[in-house]
């Protein structure tokens, strides 16, 4: 098997560039695909679906094309994009069925394809950043039943149906901007990567109900710099968010209902927006350096690398095993 590694470059002239992994994590270029400013990638079987920013000459709205990724790990038969209905999508949840939800960030919505949306409403303390609603990230919820939506701009958590009715809500500390979540193995915990405070929520989950637990900061004691978070990942039992400014990574655990941080590691770029664990490695895309960089998992912590890749304005990595 080859883990074939699909990076997102949102910038006018940017694309889609597919990289194969080496065995030292080191990474091979095998193509690189033009389209104008991807925001995010997810892979759902043989199919890409890649989130373009604004790609309607008569609209500011997003929009989803998709490709097949053939037996070489290339992209084939490129799609017309679906509208989500709304300004800068930046998130994508993709059921089995193809179904396929959006995050629109400008707008405050939650997109499901073809044509149903919900729109958030009112804003939060933390200003300008919450001046308004600020949807981030959808995703099935750990038991499949439902659909959750973070929304930065009101601190809040939606559990929705899936035809986006909504269940219940949630809330993360005042100011703090939830953005992204990611599920712990057994499906009973949710965490929250709060990026304007730099923080880490822990919530219980049961049938579609989120309760706040715990929450702390993703930044070392003595640094007094402006951070912000983006994205999280759990690897191993381990929870782990990037920082843009302190420009590192974080790792927690989770024992006891209590979050403790337990390294913090510079990832050799600025701004890391993204980043994956694919194999024994971790390849971080830096929004400000242009570059994508290489980490090995050292049990709780991670080792950079000396290799960097160039990409302009990287924002999303996701990889397929073939």
């Amino acid at each position: 098997m080859t883990k074939h590694i699909y990076i997102a470059a949102c910038a006018p002239d940017g694309g889609i560039y597919h990289y194969t992994q080496n065995e030292n994590g080191s990474l091979c270029e095998q193509n690189f695909y033009p389209i104008p400013s991807p925001m995010y990638l997810e892979i759902k079987q043989s199919k890409l679906y890649v989130v373009l920013r604004a790609p309607f000459n008569d609209s500011k709205n997003s929009g989803v094309i998709t490709y097949e990724i053939a037996d070489d790990g290339s992209l084939t038969s490129e799609t017309m994009p679906i509208s989500t209905l709304g300004e800068v999508a930046c998130h994508i949840h993709v059921e089995e069925n193809g179904d396929f939800y959006c995050a629109n960030y400008v707008s405050g919505s939650v997109f499901k394809s073809p044509d149903k949306l919900v729109t958030h409403e009112g804003s939060g303390p933390n200003l300008p950043r919450q001046d308004k609603p600020h949807t981030h990230y959808v995703k099935a919820s750990p038991d499949g039943k439902y659909i959750l939506a973070t929304d930065l701009g009101l601190d809040t958590i939606f559990t929705y149906s899936k035809d986006l009715c909504e269940v219940s809500r949630a809330k993360v500390p005042e100011g703090h901007g939830v953005r992204h979540l990611i599920y712990s193995d057994d499906g009973k915990t949710v965490f929250a990567a709060n990026e304007l405070y730099s923080t880490v929520s822990a919530f219980d989950y049961d049938d579609g109900k989120l309760t706040l637990v715990d929450t702390v900061s993703a930044l070392p004691e003595d640094f007094n710099g402006f951070s912000t978070i983006a994205a999280i990942r759990i690897s191993g039992g381990l929870i782990y968010v990037s920082n843009r400014g302190h420009d590192s990574i974080s790792c927690f655990e989770y024992k006891n209902k209590k979050l403790k941080l337990l390294s913090v590691s510079k990832i050799g770029g600025e701004s890391p927006r993204d980043f994956d664990f694919i194999g024994d490695y971790v390849y971080s895309t830096n929004e400000i350096t242009n570059s994508v960089t290489v980490l090995k998992i050292n049990e709780k912590s991670l080792d950079l690398l000396p290799y960097s890749y160039d990409a302009p304005n990287p924002l999303a990595i996701v990889s397929k095993d073939i």
